[in-house]
């Protein structure tokens, strides 16, 4: 049967070979798989300052839902979302300021 592929950011596999393996590596559902593992690890001042240069999804605030979901160039963030973000901004910034006294 051949070897296997198995992308762990997609959670599928393919017949391992040259042409598969880059078709799949430079497909949009990878890149986005791959995007959205990573963007679970950033710290909250990058994600406050990426939000706060959004403008609000008009479809999100009305509905609740988006048909783009994490794919959407506009903000899901509500305004309390947005405090709670800059509230943990604020105390890793005073964590970092204490250490470092």
């Amino acid at each position: 049967m051949g070897k296997r592929y198995f992308c762990d950011y997609c959670d599928r596999s393919f017949q391992d070979n040259l042409h598969n393996r880059k078709k799949h590596l430079n497909g949009v559902q990878h890149l986005r798989a791959k995007r959205v593992w990573y963007d679970l690890f950033r710290d909250a001042a990058a994600i406050l300052q990426e939000e706060q240069t959004k403008k609000p999804c008009r479809k999100f605030l009305q509905t609740g839902q988006c048909d783009f979901g994490s794919n959407c160039r506009f903000s899901h963030m509500t305004e309390q979302d947005l405090e709670k973000l800059n509230a943990q901004v604020q105390g890793q910034s005073s964590n970092k300021e204490i250490s470092k006294d």
